[in-house]
């Protein structure tokens, strides 16, 4: 916590660009006699090429703008025109009341959860992430840039692979953080649940018409229909 008055008698140097972990909500000094508090904190940098402090900057300012992506799409579902069901129809392969309802639903929740992310929802990824939340731990593979537990509605933590500290931020039609923070907050059971049916935005565009059952449960299609060309 950054939060102290610079001024504070114990002496916290406030000011200073430094990252504050509270131990005690509501004691500063240790009173019992022969007892210590013993903490571990992690201060492995999530990316290796910034301060957590700067990832954290980056990644909440991607999440803003993700936000702002999927809300459009919101705004085209409810419009309702020609050319948003036709959109619909290219990614999912169909674009009935049913489609429709199914993505407003599930987009509206998409923003609560990135809206409700904070710098703490971040976390490197380490091999026992996934069972500390609950989930049986995927085993590496190449290209995976983030991963969370589905049914981790509670914290809505998202774990981040070396890969995503370098990727573009955005992009029209290919992988990037902000197409990444849409895909991983689809996964979470209350959102859409989505699965990994198929990688890759510009795949899963000739993929949905011919798999509409998988494709609107599918994160990258998901991604796809907010951002691709829009």
């Amino acid at each position: 916590m950054n939060d102290f008055d610079g001024n504070n008698k114990y002496g916290f140097k406030a000011n200073e660009n430094e990252e504050w972990f509270e131990v005690h909500a509501s004691a500063v000094t240790n009173t019992n006699p022969g007892s210590m508090v013993h903490v571990t904190i992690n201060t492995d940098k999530i990316c290796p090429n910034m301060s957590n402090r700067d990832f954290r900057d980056m990644v909440l300012k991607c999440r803003d703008r993700a936000i702002g992506y999927v809300e459009t799409r919101l705004k085209d579902l409810a419009r309702w025109s020609a050319a948003d069901q036709e959109r619909v129809r290219t990614w999912f392969g169909y674009c009935d009341e049913s489609a429709r309802s199914r993505l407003t639903s599930g987009l509206t929740s998409i923003v609560r959860v990135l809206r409700g992310l904070t710098g703490d929802n971040f976390v490197r990824w380490e091999p026992d992430t996934a069972r500390y939340l609950g989930c049986v731990p995927n085993p590496v593979k190449s290209g995976v840039v983030a991963e969370v537990c589905a049914p981790d509605t509670k914290t809505h933590t998202i774990a981040i692979h070396v890969d995503f500290c370098s990727m573009r931020d955005f992009s029209w039609d290919k992988d990037s953080m902000i197409s990444t923070l849409i895909h991983e907050a689809s996964h979470f059971q209350d959102t859409m649940g989505t699965k990994d049916w198929k990688y890759f935005m510009d795949k899963c565009l000739s993929w949905g018409p011919t798999n509409p059952d998988r494709a609107i449960d599918n994160a990258d299609s998901i991604a796809g229909y907010v951002i691709y060309n829009a």
